[in-house]
């Protein structure tokens, strides 16, 4: 009957109750857990199937928990530097072993209050070691073995524990070398190829050159210079003046002639010492008949400079500038950058160092040099171009070719150190801010020039001990050492779910993963869903005290509510019993 469903329904009303009371208990007990996340009581109504439709049958009420789990609780400083929160989505990837096998769980958390243990792995208070990946000194990731990978590539065997005291001591290698200097734009270039005619019996500016033998009117020879080939064409009437003037109006080529009498002679100088000029007949010989001396025809004035010259000593530097720069082992090394003007607003230059024991591999390195290449200038003095030069020595390639705008370049020791990767920054191309080309006196802003070398900053340093760390904004556990460098050493992992809510509660503030809240995904924070890093700060409990207060009083009265279903069904069965009577 329904006096005793009316009994059985207040039961349950008193059990949700109480159980809704437990969860706030339990919330208020938690309220300052870092990282703690609430738990809601929910009901719904328990029906029982009627007899018939003029009976009604009592059910009572269910209680279902839910965890609040995604919901963000608010972040605090604190001065700890290994602290971090999360803001937005993801977990901290936690193991409660610091050595892990392949078959131990992991667990997932908020509470990013991590501090180093007596072994230096970062803990947060529960004990559960936290996870990340270890990084090369740029921060890019590396897998188990050491290799580059990403977090969409990453397995979780790839994770491990963040060990300050794996990190004792750090060198860092110059990655970066930048130059301020002026180099004097009054310098004599070195000369580049010549050639000589010796032709007799010629005046310069009379004698008609199809008069000569080998010469007829039409008879045309070419000029190939800097990937250009031009024709130049003889014509009755021509002299010797009208030839060094159709030659000299050919880019690269400076003609000059010399007046002997009338055995007048034609002198044919390459503007730039690094290049060359090839001649050939084209129609007749008129080229030969002028008596150009050069090595048969074709012919070319050959280089008096190529990429090395500076390094085997063959041609004489008009500068040089030491910079020291460190290799990966910490270990100094001395390298120059020695210049040599090759032409009008056009400079040569080598990175040279030694082939000594522990120094550049002379292998890879013959005479020590480790990049060529040519710096011009525009007409205000100011950087135009800087470009690489392959240069082959002996049947070795040394350097790189083309644009050295933040190119690497490399260097390979034999002290058991890594090869050096680093770029030459000569300063921005249009502006005096590195390397300049001005004459003597004062520059166009009347200032004093001088020709010396006015800085020469690298990174790089030695071997130090590490003095401090911290978390920072981006994840990574930077690492700062007595020689002033600071690289990160590892990154945190982060861990977004599907369904987060879903989630299992487990002891110690950790969820472990269920089938409805969905795989785990690895990220990086703030990358593909995963919120950012918070650095020294925490995240506090989710749970409001004042809603939870009035929840309270809320399920206190409900609970005596129910207590009075009960008694009052206790009385109506009693005066049942006494009309039995």
């Amino acid at each position: 009957m329904s006096l005793f469903g009316a009994m059985i329904s207040g039961v349950s009303g008193l059990n949700a109750q109480s159980q809704n009371l437990g969860v706030i208990s339990d919330n208020i007990s938690n309220l300052n857990t870092i990282g703690y996340k609430g738990t809601v009581g929910r009901f719904s109504t328990l029906v029982t199937e009627s007899a018939t439709n003029t009976r009604y049958t009592p059910g009572g009420v269910l209680f279902h928990p839910t965890a609040l789990i995604s919901k963000q609780g608010l972040l605090q400083a604190t001065s700890s530097t290994t602290a971090a929160a999360i803001s937005g989505d993801g977990f901290f990837i936690v193991r409660d072993n610091a050595n892990p096998g392949t078959n131990d769980e992991l667990f997932f958390t908020r509470a990013g209050d991590f501090k180093p243990d007596d072994d230096g792995y970062l803990r947060n208070t529960a004990g559960y070691y936290v996870q990340g990946w270890a990084t090369d000194r740029e921060g890019t990731l590396l897998d188990a073995n050491g290799n580059t990978t990403t977090s969409n590539s990453s397995a979780v065997t790839d994770l491990q524990v963040l060990d300050i005291n794996s990190i004792l001591t750090a060198a860092a290698s110059t990655t970066s070398i930048e130059f301020g200097a002026n180099l004097n734009a009054d310098e004599t270039a070195v000369t580049g190829g010549t050639a000589t005619s010796t032709t007799t019996g010629i005046d310069y500016d009379t004698t008609d050159l199809t008069t000569l033998a080998g010469i007829n009117n039409g008879d045309q020879f070419s000029i190939t210079h800097n990937g250009t080939t031009t024709n130049i064409t003889i014509s009755t009437g021509d002299t010797l003046e009208d030839l060094a003037a159709a030659i000299s109006a050919v880019t690269g080529i400076n003609a000059t002639t010399t007046t002997t009498g009338t055995n007048d002679t034609l002198t044919l100088t390459a503007a730039f010492a690094d290049q060359g000029v090839t001649f050939a007949n084209v129609t007749g010989t008129p080229f030969s008949a002028t008596g150009i001396t050069v090595p048969g025809v074709p012919g070319t004035l050959a280089p008096t400079y190529v990429a090395g010259n500076l390094a085997t000593g063959t041609v004489a530097e008009d500068n040089t500038m030491p910079v020291t720069i460190y290799d990966s082992l910490g270990s100094a090394h001395t390298v120059n950058l020695q210049v040599v003007k090759l032409g009008q607003n056009r400079w040569g230059f080598e990175l040279t160092g030694n082939t000594t024991a522990g120094e550049l591999d002379a292998t890879d390195h013959p005479n020590g040099l480790i990049q060529a290449g040519i710096i011009t200038f525009d007409g205000s003095g100011n950087l135009q171009t800087f470009t690489g030069v392959a240069a082959t020595i002996g049947g070795v390639t040394v350097g790189t070719a083309g644009d050295l705008d933040d190119a690497d370049i490399s260097a390979e020791w034999t002290n058991g150190a890594d090869d050096s990767t680093f770029s030459l920054d000569f300063g921005t191309i249009g502006l005096g801010n590195g390397i300049t080309q001005f004459a003597a006196g004062a520059d166009a802003n009347g200032n004093l020039v001088n020709y010396t070398t006015h800085f020469i900053n690298q990174n790089g340093a030695q071997a130090g001990t590490m003095v401090n760390y911290a978390l920072t904004e981006e994840g990574f556990l930077q690492v700062e050492f007595a020689n002033g460098v600071k690289r990160p050493v590892y990154k945190l992992a982060i861990a977004t779910f599907e369904a987060p809510d879903e989630m299992e509660n487990h002891t110690g503030n950790v969820y472990r993963q269920t089938r409805e809240s969905g795989d785990y995904l690895l990220r990086e924070p703030g990358l593909n869903g995963a919120g950012n890093v918070v650095a020294s700060a925490l995240e506090g409990s989710n749970v409001d005290l004042g809603e939870e207060f009035t929840n309270m009083i809320v399920t206190q009265r409900a609970f005596s509510a129910n207590t009075k279903t009960i008694t009052t069904t206790d009385e109506m069965l009693d005066e049942l019993i006494r009309i039995k009577r």
